[in-house]
C-alpha cells in the first residue's frame, strides 16, 4: 500500500501529530500485509509515483516594531527632568530627560568652548603677527651689535685708552664753561631787569590814572558813571582804566616771572658745565692711570653679557625667519590641543547626562520619575517605530530553512486576528544558527507589506513562506 503525504512542512508541535499518524498508518499497513497470504507477491513498481517536494513551510513567529530601542542613561545620577509622557512621538536625537548636574556641565561646555576659542586665537595671532615678530626681532639684533660695540670700546678703553680723545673732551669742557660765564648772558638778563622796572613805572602811573578817575565820578553822583573824564588831557571811561591798569599788571608779572627763569637758567648752565669739565678730567687722570682690576673684569663681563645678548636675537631672528617661533606655536597648538580634549570630555559628560532618543518613534514604557536616583546601562524607556511592522520567526530548521530566500513571498496570520491574512516578504535570513530541543533553528525576519489598526506589539503569528 502506497501512502503519499502532500501539504506543507509545519511546526514541531503539527510534525509531532503527523508522525503518530503516519506510525498508524505504516503499522496498519504491515498488519494488512501479514493476513494476506503466505506467498511472498513481487512487488509491482510499475506504477509507484514520484514523491515531489512540494512542502510550504510554515512557521510560527512574533509581531514587532519594524525598530525599536531600550533607551538607558550612560551615567549614574539623580533624574532630575522628563521631557516626554508615555505615547509621546519624538524625534531622533531628541533630549527625552536630563539628570540633576545637567545645567553644570553645560556651563563646563561653555567653559571649554571659550577657551579652545582663545587657544585657536593665540595660534592665529602668532601667524599673523608673523611679520611683525621678524621686523621687531631685526631690531633687536641691530640693538644687541651696538650694545656690543659700546661694551668693546670700553674695554679697549681700559687697556689702550685714547689720551687725544679724553684731551679733546677737557677741552671742551673748558669751552662750555666759558660760554655759560660769557657777559652775553648777563646782558640779557638786564634786559629783561629794564623792561621789568618800566613795566613797574607804567604800571604805577596807570594806578594813579585810575585812582583820579575813580575821584571824579564819585565827585558827581547824578552824573553817568560811565561817562569818559579828561585827566592830564586825555579823556578815558572807568572801564577802560581800569582795563589798561590790568593789562600793564598782567605785564609786570611774566616779566618777573622770565627774570627769574634767566637767573635760574644761567646759575644751572654754568653748575652744569663746571661738572662736565670736573668729569673730563677725572676721564683723563683715569685714562692717564693703571687700569683697576675691577673695572677690567666688569667690562669683560659687559662684553660677554653683549655677546649673548646677541646671540639670543640672532637666533630668534632665525626662528622667524620661515613663520612663528616654533616654541610659542608648539605651545600654542599644545594649548589648543589641551582646549580641544577638555571640551571634548565635557561634551561628553554632558551627553551622558542627557538621555536622547536615537531614533525616531513612540514612547512605548517609560520606567523612570523625576527624583529617582538611576545607575548607569538602566533601562530608563522603550522607543519603538511604530510606522511599519515586521515579524521573526526563531524555529526554521536547517532542512527548512534552505527552502527560504530573501525578498520570497509570505503570508501571515496573526492568532488574535484568524480572518486576517497579511502579506509579507523576507527581510532578512540569520547567518547564525541556534540549537532549540536538539534542531538546528535560523531566525528569519520577514517585513509586512499589510497592517491592521489591531495589531500589537508581541502578538504571535503563523507565517507561510509561498513556493
Amino acid at each position: 500500500m502506497m501512502v503519499v503525504l502532500w501539504g506543507v512542512s509545519i511546526s514541531r508541535e503539527h510534525k509531532m501529530k503527523i508522525s503518530k499518524l503516519l506510525f498508524i498508518v505504516v503499522v496498519g499497513s504491515m498488519v494488512i500485509a501479514a493476513c494476506g497470504g503466505g506467498a511472498t507477491p513481487t512487488a509491482d513498481t510499475s506504477n509507484v509515483p514520484v514523491v515531489a517536494d512540494d512542502f510550504s513551510v510554515v512557521a510560527e513567529g512574533r509581531l514587532l516594531p519594524v525598530e525599536y530601542a531600550n533607551i538607558s542613561f550612560a551615567a549614574s545620577g539623580k533624574v532630575a527632568e522628563i521631557l516626554v509622557a508615555e505615547g509621546d512621538a519624538v524625534t531622533a536625537d531628541q533630549v527625552i530627560a536630563r539628570l540633576e548636574n545637567s545645567e553644570q556641565l553645560q556651563a563646563e561646555v561653555a567653559r571649554a568652548e571659550a577657551e579652545q576659542l582663545n587657544a585657536q586665537q593665540a595660534i592665529d595671532d602668532l601667524n599673523d603677527n608673523a611679520d611683525l615678530l621678524r621686523a621687531q626681532a631685526q631690531s633687536d639684533v641691530a640693538n644687541a651689535r651696538d650694545q656690543l660695540d659700546d661694551a668693546q670700546r670700553r674695554l679697549r678703553n681700559l687697556n689702550f685708552p685714547d689720551l687725544e680723545w679724553y684731551q679733546d673732551r677737557v677741552d671742551d669742557a673748558r669751552n662750555a664753561l666759558t660760554t655759560a660765564q660769557e657777559n652775553v648772558v648777563v646782558t640779557d638778563i638786564g634786559s629783561l631787569d629794564a623792561s621789568l622796572q618800566a613795566a613797574r613805572d607804567a604800571l604805577k602811573t596807570a594806578d594813579e590814572r585810575l585812582g583820579k578817575i575813580k575821584v571824579a565820578i564819585a565827585g558827581c553822583p547824578e552824573c553817568d558813571p560811565k561817562r569818559s573824564v579828561t585827566i592830564d588831557g586825555f579823556p578815558q571811561t572807568l572801564d577802560d582804566a581800569q582795563d589798561s591798569y590790568n593789562d600793564i599788571a598782567n605785564t609786570v608779572r611774566e616779566l618777573e616771572i622770565k627774570v627769574a627763569q634767566a637767573e635760574r637758567g644761567n646759575t644751572t648752565a654754568i653748575r652744569d658745565a663746571e661738572d662736565d669739565l670736573q668729569d673730563a678730567l677725572d676721564d683723563l687722570d683715569s685714562a692717564q692711570a693703571e687700569p683697576k682690576p675691577i673695572d677690567v673684569a666688569i667690562a669683560e663681563a659687559n662684553v660677554a653679557l653683549a655677546e649673548a645678548k646677541l646671540n639670543d636675537a640672532e637666533k630668534r631672528l632665525a626662528d622667524l625667519q620661515n613663520g612663528p617661533d616654533p616654541d610659542a606655536l608648539a605651545a600654542a597648538e599644545a594649548r589648543l590641543a589641551s582646549a580641544e580634549a577638555a571640551l571634548a570630555a565635557a561634551k561628553d559628560a554632558l551627553a551622558n547626562s542627557e538621555l536622547k532618543a536615537p531614533i525616531a518613534g513612540v514612547v512605548s514604557d517609560l520606567k523612570i520619575k523625576v527624583g529617582e536616583q538611576i545607575a548607569a546601562g538602566q533601562v530608563a524607556l522603550v522607543l519603538a517605530d511604530f510606522s511599519s511592522w515586521i515579524v521573526e520567526t526563531d524555529n526554521l530548521t536547517e532542512i527548512e530553512v534552505v527552502k527560504v530566500s530573501e525578498g520570497q513571498n509570505v503570508s501571515v496570520v496573526l492568532d488574535a486576528l484568524p480572518d486576517v491574512t497579511l502579506k509579507g516578504a523576507v527581510k532578512m535570513i540569520s547567518p547564525v544558527f541556534e540549537e532549540k530541543r536538539g534542531d538546528i533553528t535560523y531566525t528569519v525576519t520577514i517585513s509586512l507589506l499589510d497592517t491592521d489598526p489591531k495589531m500589537r506589539w508581541g502578538m504571535t503569528a503563523v507565517t507561510t513562506f509561498e513556493k
